[in-house]
């Protein structure tokens, strides 16, 4: 088996690259770079090929944030900024990033109200 896997991969019938860059771009959801990373080498995807297809992903993990930020308090509009911090990291962003951007959503409400 992996020597036909191999040989196809030789003859450029698998190319690894591809589907990685596809793969990120189907999901251009609301995941951070760390998930999908995670989730290409669960799929069999070299890390570093993994790694340069997420980092040449044309939506970037702060615009993808910024979706999961508004799907979150869209879904629902009670929840605490802790708790979307804990939802938005399970989503694979890193904490710096969250916070980054539940600050500047705390910031504008707050110019929107006052």
């Amino acid at each position: 088996m992996r020597a036909t896997v191999e040989r196809c991969k030789a003859e450029g019938y698998v190319d690894d690259g591809l589907f990685a860059r596809l793969f990120v771009e189907a999901r251009a959801r609301a995941l951070g770079d760390s998930r999908l990373v995670a989730e290409l080498v669960r799929r069999g995807i070299d890390r570093e090929a993994a790694q340069a297809s997420v980092g040449h992903a044309e939506c970037g993990e702060s615009q993808r944030l910024a979706k999961a930020v508004e799907k979150i308090f869209a879904a629902r509009p009670q929840i605490s900024y802790p708790g979307a911090a804990r939802a938005l990291g399970r989503l694979g962003f890193p904490a710096s990033l969250i916070y980054r951007q539940l600050r500047e959503r705390a910031s504008a409400l707050g110019d929107a109200l006052g």
